[in-house]
């Protein structure tokens, strides 16, 4: 198993020098991160540069599982998406450039939308149908969906279980609220807020300047929309292609590799996902 594994690897990375490029590069990347702030001392930096290396593997484990190869735009998305989660956290692009999180979430929500697309045109072989195809298109904008959706759940119990803060938190100017009215039959406005000041029980104080904090929620529903966005963009350009008699659908959509359709390698027995597959 892992042998064919480790030569399905080797034969998909020559004949996809792109591809190849693209992982040399993320792995460079992420190993000089890692160099870098184990130098720098900061523990948590080279441990997350070093552990986001294993992105790469499972990536190429599940081409080989489904049966399908990424094209090379496909997969500069995906190593450009992991590696932002270095570039924010460990660099601090997040603050640098303020709408970094918001691009790295649109492009999540176009990679799962495609892969999704990928997924559920591999299950159902060849048929080329009008059917098929609309139906591909839900699946991966469902899939897409899903997953921002269970990301942004998993964020909340990082930090309602274990105190870790995975969201993006922001100063904001104003909020109304239902609760400090007592009653919910009108809210009460607060807006204006240059600055907060936090009363610790043991007698300290913590001043926020510039207004009020939002530990979460804009971040939460802001991510959650930009996925959304991100998938409606890949839904509209395939519709486009698939009008123009989808020329360009292989930039960003798998394929069956040549050797499995030479050897018609789509039985339920040759897949590894024992996925009955239909062909004509």
């Amino acid at each position: 198993m892992k042998s064919k594994i480790f030569s399905h690897t080797s034969d998909r990375l020559k004949q996809d020098p792109m591809t190849c490029i693209i992982l040399v590069l993320f792995f460079i990347f992420c190993i000089a991160s890692g160099i870098y702030f184990s130098a720098m001392g900061q523990t948590r930096n080279a441990l997350m540069s070093f552990i986001y290396i294993l992105f790469a593997p499972v990536a190429l484990l599940a081409e080989y599982l489904i049966r399908f190869r990424f094209p090379a735009l496909f997969n500069l998305l995906l190593y450009f998406l992991i590696a932002g989660g270095i570039l924010g956290s460990c660099y601090d692009v997040y603050y640098t450039i303020p709408c970094f999180d918001e691009i790295l979430h649109g492009i999540s929500g176009l990679l799962f939308a495609a892969a999704g697309f990928t997924l559920m045109k591999r299950i159902l072989g060849n048929d080329r149908s009008e059917k098929n195809f609309f139906l591909c298109l839900l699946v991966g904008a469902l899939l897409s969906l899903t997953i921002a959706n269970l990301w942004e759940m998993f964020e909340y119990a990082s930090y309602a279980l274990f105190g870790i803060d995975m969201q993006e938190d922001m100063i904001i100017n104003g909020f109304s609220s239902y609760f400090l009215n007592g009653t919910h039959s009108e809210t009460v406005v607060i807006d204006g807020i240059v600055k907060t000041v936090i009363y610790l029980s043991d007698g300290n104080t913590y001043v926020i300047d510039g207004g009020y904090l939002d530990i979460g929620m804009y971040d939460t529903l802001n991510d959650m929309l930009v996925c959304l966005l991100g998938c409606f963009i890949f839904v509209v350009i395939l519709l486009i292609d698939h009008k123009c008699g989808g020329k360009f659908r292989h930039l960003l959509i798998g394929k069956i590799p040549y050797e499995y359709q030479k050897t018609n390698d789509t039985s339920p027995a040759a897949s590894p996902l024992n996925i009955d597959v239909k062909t004509k």
